[in-house]
């Protein structure tokens, strides 16, 4: 796979989490870019489908204003909230989108969240997205670690996170809200470390 290509300056210098708008990330097969509230069709077609939210801790979409507002929720904050929409080269349409949560200056850490739409399950796009990622957090954001919640029936993102060099760490109980119940959720982390040593093998 090549290797992503990142286009775009960090304003605030660089090493500094704060980023506007988030720069594009280009992988083998896809690119990453900021999302617009053009991407609210999309993106209201998929997280309408509950087949879609079944592991995402959150109720499927009723009305296009919530897809509005899940964009303008990452456009507006970009101090904890990092999202980018993934993009088919090939196509140029909208896929999914990916990022950082709960991102932390101090500590140099962040969790990460993805989600690829359905017809475009099985090509290997979230293990490449996230590949970016990773890269783009370690070395651009400096991150140290990198922190993933699991729902423990998604097999799928388990065995996607594991290829791209996650650790299982534990179970977190009770820990997700949604459907009427709570849910516990496996916890996966990569360090920056690991990655180096990773690369230098």
């Amino acid at each position: 796979m090549d290797k992503p290509v990142y286009s775009g300056r960090n304003d605030e210098g660089v090493g500094e989490i704060m980023l506007k708008p988030v720069p594009m990330i280009r992988t083998e097969r896809l690119q990453l870019r900021s999302l617009t509230l053009r991407d609210s069709d999309i993106i209201y077609s998929y997280f309408s489908n509950p087949e879609m939210t079944r592991f995402y801790g959150m109720e499927p979409f009723q009305s296009k204003l919530e897809a509005d507002k899940f964009i303008k929720d990452f456009i507006d904050d970009y101090t904890t909230l990092y999202r980018w929409g993934i993009v088919e080269k090939e196509t140029g349409t909208l896929v999914g989108t990916c990022g950082f949560h709960a991102v932390s200056d101090k500590h140099r850490r962040a969790e990460i969240g993805y989600e690829i739409d359905l017809p475009y399950w099985g090509k290997g796009y979230a293990t490449e997205s996230i590949q970016g990622l990773v890269k783009f957090g370690f070395d651009s954001m400096e991150l140290n670690r990198i922190g993933a919640n699991v729902y423990p029936e998604n097999v799928g993102s388990r065995k996607v996170l594991e290829k791209v060099g996650f650790t299982h760490e534990g179970l977190l109980r009770g820990y997700l809200f949604q459907g009427g119940k709570y849910h516990d959720a496996n916890v996966f982390s990569i360090l920056k470390d690991e990655v180096v040593e990773h690369r230098n093998q």
